[in-house]
């Protein structure tokens, strides 16, 4: 399963990154719009696919009953509503996170290798789970736990509740975010997809739906329960035997689940 989540991730901002590499492979960016590019696209992506979630899909009762990967059932928890100041704030954040981790981060032109775009994406969300996990599991011990406890005001969640961290957590979570970005160094293409792809698996995964990148209940457990689940996936809850194990969810979204399912039912035919 965390496998498959990782090809996925490699897969898909792959192909976001080609998007990104037609028009701007013959314009040459200077540093200021690199940070302007980057934290425009990092801002649109993570309002529009997150309204897409909770406005679109959510609203839908068919998709919403199809694709909820939540088991443990909780109290509904009313979410904190956009306010102007706030979404100000949250830019202002971002774009000043952007201008660090550009001005940090060793800028490489790797031309347009469709495999070397897909190992480096590859390396990135494998490096980038181990740094989550680490931060996130030290997160939970007594001695940082109370920067980490306005993120878990919700057992119930939402989308959105990927941004709900206090200031100390979001400078030490971008911090953790540049280490990856500083061993490998990134191209502006490369970011932009990175931005997007990211925003996308970690706006599911607050969401409590099973729509394209995850393909459990893992991180709604970690919400429910406050222990475990660690990673942004499981596979280095896995090897540091923190894992909380989840229910899988099952659909065409996801190969090795169905092909699972496909397996089973050949076996109980056969006996």
């Amino acid at each position: 399963m965390e496998i498959e989540f990782y090809l996925k991730i490699a897969i898909s901002s792959t192909i976001i990154q080609q998007i990104f590499y037609w028009p701007l492979h013959n314009i040459e960016l200077n540093f200021l719009t690199q940070v302007l590019l980057y934290w425009l696209v990092g801002s649109v992506s993570f309002y529009s696919i997150g309204l897409f979630i909770e406005k679109v899909i959510k609203k839908n009762d068919t998709l919403r009953e199809k694709l909820t990967a939540r088991v443990k059932k909780v109290k509904k928890q009313p979410f904190p509503s956009f306010t102007a100041k706030g979404i100000i704030i949250g830019e202002i954040r971002s774009l000043i996170a952007a201008l660090i981790i550009l001005y940090l981060a060793p800028d490489v032109n790797r031309g347009n290798s469709l495999l070397l775009n897909l190992g480096w994406f590859l390396m990135r969300i494998i490096a980038a789970d181990f740094c989550f996990y680490v931060t996130h599991w030290l997160f939970h011990r007594k001695f940082l736990r109370k920067i980490h406890l306005k993120h878990h005001e919700f057992a119930d969640s939402s989308s959105f509740v990927a941004g709900h961290k206090s200031l100390t957590e979001y400078i030490i979570v971008t911090i953790t975010d540049l280490l990856p970005i500083f061993i490998f160094g990134y191209d502006i293409t490369q970011l932009c997809a990175w931005t997007i792809i990211g925003n996308a698996y970690n706006l599911e995964g607050h969401s409590s739906l099973s729509i394209f990148f995850v393909p459990s209940d893992f991180h709604d457990l970690h919400h429910t329960c406050f222990k475990g689940n660690y990673g942004i996936q499981g596979f280095w809850d896995r090897v540091f035997n923190t894992l909380n194990p989840p229910t899988k969810k099952s659909g065409i979204m996801f190969p090795v689940a169905s092909l699972e399912n496909i397996t089973m039912k050949s076996s109980s035919n056969l006996d």
